[in-house]
């Protein structure tokens, strides 16, 4: 299996070091850097290019610090984190602007889903993380109960305050936070002038073209059954997020894994992977849950609806696509 930094680069054709620049015509000398960093509990990675290396610096600088500033309102493996004070405590005060941008979108996920994109998952993460340590399945009733803390209309989201409204009720944001971090990257880069960057924050967001100066593609990361190559996804521009049963599991037959339905508990069977290409990687995170719990005859409709390209690997291993997901 390959990991998907190694995919990324499959693509890409990233060279180290310096490039020639995009546009031929004014012969742009562009200088690229790159930053490894871990964050949300897994390796982020930026890449991205300048005229200038020591504005470029500032920017990759100044990129790593908007990371850490939503860690610290959004991750769990911060036991400071606002998010970890709301789990503690079921409440919190006038929250962070970020933190309210986040959770008011993942409301209205939740709202137009139905409920298969829910922010209150975390007591059914909780359960399964204890049953995979020993090695073994949770049972219906544990389930059921586990399922009655998860309801994202039981949480109030304002200005004023987030509350949970059922003692026992936490939420993960780990469906939706990197895909917000990549945005906010995207935007600290282009406010200090960069024009051509790739952004890995777990989700990936895109600026301009690679160091050949062509457009970014890269690989999807195939489940563990795959026997056929991964397609490559030419975004033109747009944020990629991908969510698999490839890497967190709670079987070894990887049929129960991290990616959970809110109405069943457990993970949906139709697919292995799948991938969504849309303008906000932000919201291209959250709607990789909800095109997991879609079945198959539902996906070209919920893809039309949302607007955005959807690239999906079933529990066979067979991949399709949507119309506006860029291929070969």
């Amino acid at each position: 299996m390959m990991q998907r930094r190694q995919l990324l680069q499959l693509g890409m054709g990233l060279g180290l070091g310096h490039g020639l620049g995009v546009h031929a015509a004014a012969r742009e000398y562009l200088v690229w850097q790159e930053r490894s960093l871990v964050g949300f509990g897994t390796t982020l990675w930026l890449k991205a290019a300048h005229t200038d290396a020591s504005k470029l610096s500032e920017a990759l600088d100044a990129s790593v610090k908007a990371i850490r500033s939503v860690e610290k309102q959004m991750s769990l493996f911060d036991p400071d984190s606002a998010l970890c004070h709301l789990n503690r405590v079921g409440e919190l005060r006038k929250p962070d602007a970020h933190l309210l941008s986040v959770l008011t979108l993942a409301q209205y996920v939740s709202r137009r889903s139905a409920g298969a994109f829910d922010v209150t998952m975390q007591p059914l993460w909780n359960l399964w993380l204890l049953h995979a340590q020993s090695q073994t399945l949770p049972s219906f009733k544990a389930l059921s109960q586990a399922r009655s803390l998860v309801n994202w209309q039981a949480m109030t989201v304002s200005a004023d305050v987030v509350r949970l409204h059922v003692k026992g009720m936490g939420v993960s944001l780990n469906g939706i936070a990197q895909g917000y971090a990549a945005d906010k990257v995207r935007a600290v880069l282009q406010s200090h002038g960069v024009q051509h960057a790739l952004i890995d924050t777990g989700e990936t967001a895109l600026l301009g073209k690679s160091a050949k100066g062509e457009d970014w593609r890269f690989a999807v990361e195939p489940s563990v059954a795959s026997t056929v190559a991964p397609p490559v996804i030419h975004p033109q521009g747009l944020a990629t997020a991908t969510s698999s049963d490839a890497h967190t599991v709670f079987s070894a037959d990887h049929r129960h894994h991290h990616i959970l339905n809110p109405h069943t508990g457990d993970s949906p069977t139709h697919w292995s992977s799948v991938s969504v290409i849309a303008p906000s990687c932000t919201m291209a995170d959250a709607l990789t849950k909800v095109f997991f719990m879609c079945p198959p005859q539902a996906v070209k409709r919920m893809a039309k609806a949302w607007g955005v390209g959807v690239v999906l690997q079933d529990k066979r291993g067979q991949w399709s696509s949507q119309p506006s997901a860029q291929l070969s």
